[in-house]
């Protein structure tokens, strides 16, 4: 019998994208000549926001890697291309439109997740050296899209190492300041990559175990809102975790209906936060509307007292490959 979770994700309807971009403004940067050292080694050190993407030219979801897709068996779950190309340049432009320098990722031929960039992750504590981890998948059918980011990363200036243990990227390790992280692991991500990486790099990561198989990555139970709050999910996370967490940020709780839809899968870009939603599209008597609802008004509540503006995208085709607005896009640098 199909899960309310599947049910959910089944009945968000695909629609054409809605135009324009959200506007975010910067300080001018100074084109004087300076006899202070260039401080430029890497986009990374950019005073705005800097992300990769990568253009959804190959994209489906026949090699079904993760849970969303084995309960997808509808005709309705075949991917829309031409709508998930739509939804795709909207949400590019929402994160130009707020003011990011975005890198693209080469598409390639078989690489059918590669539009969801979760092939590497960037260590900002590492203040001498601009460190990438690529990603040792787990997932069948993306081995070779950390290859494609070592080639776009490395001629930039990063140093690319590949992660000695199963590993999936950004949506795996979540920076908050200082030499601290926040690190899932459980499905796709081995405990002993975590400890490899404090012993190598120097760096705190408060490790959490992820152990509902619709929630594999850590994006999908916590967020970092800055570098003192957190978004996450109590009901999810173990208590003593919980504790671990509050020890270095404020939780914003959401619940685990709320994660179903995509709460922590979210992405920030200078003061917009970007999140998928449709309830637009939706009727209320859709068994969806209700959780969505209490999802998004949970979300203005949080952004209200953040003062921080959010925007809804629908990304209705991501969401059948079990995807939402931060699969899509990896952070070169972290500005709050």
């Amino acid at each position: 019998m199909e899960s309310n979770r599947g049910q959910n994700r089944r009945l968000r309807k695909a629609v054409e994208p809605i135009s324009g971009p959200t506007s975010q403004s910067y300080s001018p940067i100074s084109l004087k000549p300076s006899s202070v050292e260039n401080k430029y080694r890497t986009p990374s050190q950019s005073p705005f926001p800097v992300f990769v993407l990568a253009q959804p030219i190959w994209v489906d979801n026949k090699i079904e890697n993760n849970i969303w897709m084995k309960e997808a068996k509808g005709k309705e779950d075949i991917l829309d291309k031409e709508v998930f190309m739509g939804q795709w340049k909207n949400f590019y432009t929402r994160v130009a439109g707020g003011g990011a320098v975005i890198y693209m990722v080469p598409p390639i031929k078989g690489l059918q997740d590669l539009v969801y960039v979760n092939s590497f992750v960037y260590l900002p504590h590492i203040k001498n050296k601009d460190i990438i981890i690529l990603s040792n998948f787990t997932a069948e059918g993306r081995a070779g899209e950390e290859i494609a980011a070592k080639n776009l990363l490395e001629p930039m200036g990063y140093t690319c190492i590949k992660a000695p243990f199963k590993f999936e990227g950004f949506p795996e390790l979540k920076w908050i300041r200082d030499n601290i992280y926040f690190g899932g692991y459980g499905f796709r991500t081995d405990p002993k990559f975590h400890n490899w990486i404090e012993k190598t790099y120097d760096c705190k990561v408060i490790k959490i175990e992820e152990t509902d198989e619709f929630c594999y990555h850590l994006d999908c139970n916590l967020f970092v809102l800055d570098k003192q709050n957190v978004l996450c999910c109590d009901e999810t996370i173990d208590k003593a975790t919980i504790k671990e967490i509050e020890k270095v940020a404020n939780i914003y709780p959401v619940t685990d209906d709320d994660v179903y839809e995509d709460a922590c899968n979210i992405l920030r870009v200078g003061e917009v936060i970007l999140a998928a939603s449709n309830i637009q599209f939706l009727k209320k008597s859709d068994p969806v509307y209700n959780t969505q609802k209490h999802k998004n008004d949970r979300l203005e509540e949080v952004c209200s007292k953040m003062g921080l503006e959010l925007v809804f995208i629908n990304l209705s085709e991501l969401a059948k490959s079990g995807a939402a607005c931060s699969c899509m896009a990896t952070p070169l640098n972290h500005i709050y």
